[in-house]
């Protein structure tokens, strides 16, 4: 069982990967804000709560005026270690809805069987999320060329950890992304998975995966690998079991829209 160390620890590691444009603290609650670009920079993460517990919804009220300066919906993270243990119910009574429960899922390198890579495709390397990465995916994904440059910029604040940004090409036509992002501790974080649907089915992700972590990460430290996977993405969550990741735990989140 992952200790509440260990989950806040994941998600501060998250947070240096995915690094907000403006930050707000509030009684142990750290506020992102971010262009409202993805959850993961536009969201409470409530690490600690060091407020009095008559002044919950006072402060969610706060929380919620905050998110209404930047014209966003309030949304909270809500890993399994949340403050206070009443949060939940409480934002549940106020009428917020959850979204997108996910799996964090962890594997140390040395058992990655780094066999097995698609050699009819290149793997290109770069230090930065150039225009070629960030086109495939707005063309196929649900964030559009304005969100991928919200990202890019996201990407590029990204000081202490060190990054490698992957792209699968057929014909030096790019046609799978990957984004690695490797902190001090040896945490090697995976985000931004994708390959074009009529490529699937043959290895490209995971080749992506081992190709990053043979010829960069492990050079540069890395221990482990982690990466998050909603619980209704069967496809991913059925790759990275093979490659024998574990979940180590889970979160979702609490949204209440603007009025």
């Amino acid at each position: 069982m992952t200790s509440i160390k260990e989950v806040k620890q994941f998600q501060e590691f998250l947070m240096n990967a995915w690094p907000a444009e403006h930050y707000f603290f509030l009684n142990g609650w750290i506020l992102r804000f971010t262009n409202g670009v993805t959850y993961r920079a536009n969201s409470v993460i409530p690490f600690n709560y060091t407020g009095k517990k008559k002044q919950i919804e006072n402060d969610i009220e706060n929380v919620e005026n905050a998110y209404k300066s930047f014209n966003l919906p309030t949304i909270f993270t809500m890993h399994e270690h949340f403050e206070p243990e009443e949060l939940d119910e409480i934002l549940r009574n106020l009428g917020y809805i959850e979204q997108d429960r996910t799996n964090a899922l962890l594997m140390e390198v040395d058992k990655l069987d780094l066999s097995h890579i698609n050699k009819d495709f290149t793997y290109e390397f770069y230090n930065e999320r150039i225009k070629d990465f960030s086109s495939l995916l707005a063309k196929y994904t649900k964030r559009d060329k304005y969100q991928q440059e919200i990202i890019k910029e996201i990407t590029s604040r990204i000081m202490v950890p060190k990054k490698s940004f992957v792209i699968a090409k057929l014909e030096g036509e790019p046609i799978g992304t990957l984004m690695g992002v490797l902190n001090p501790h040896g945490y090697i974080y995976i985000a931004d998975v994708f390959v074009v649907p009529e490529f699937r089915r043959q290895k490209i992700a995971s080749s992506m995966l081992k190709t990053v972590i043979k010829e960069w990460a492990i050079s540069n430290g890395a221990k482990n690998i982690w990466l998050q996977v909603e619980l209704e993405n069967n496809n991913a969550m059925k790759l990275y079991r093979n490659l024998g990741m574990k979940k180590i735990y889970n979160y979702y989140y609490l949204r209440k829209n603007l009025v």
